[in-house]
């Protein structure tokens, strides 16, 4: 590989991750109302795409596992949260 299509891609991840951290920060500035109302506003989202796939008879997507570390995080959650409500 040369050194100018080295420079392009370099430039071309660069700037990806300089506009992921620009998302990351808008997220991270919103309040928690506006965050439940991006989420909302996601499913609504998602919801109106399966509707619209199966109509077309297309078949549904099939999403991808969450991560054992999610799941974890899941589980102490609900376990911390079933402690408070027994307490």
């Amino acid at each position: 590989m040369t050194a100018e299509p080295k420079d392009l891609i370099d430039r071309q991840i660069a700037a990806h991750a300089a506009a992921h951290a620009e998302d990351i920060a808008r997220l991270r500035a919103m309040s928690m109302a506006e965050r439940g109302k991006l989420i909302q506003a996601a499913c609504r989202t998602a919801a109106i795409l399966a509707r619209d796939r199966a109509a077309a008879g297309l078949p549904p997507v099939k999403p991808v596992p969450w991560p054992a570390s999610t799941w974890e995080f899941l589980r102490k959650h609900a376990a911390r949260v079933r402690s408070q409500s027994t307490d």
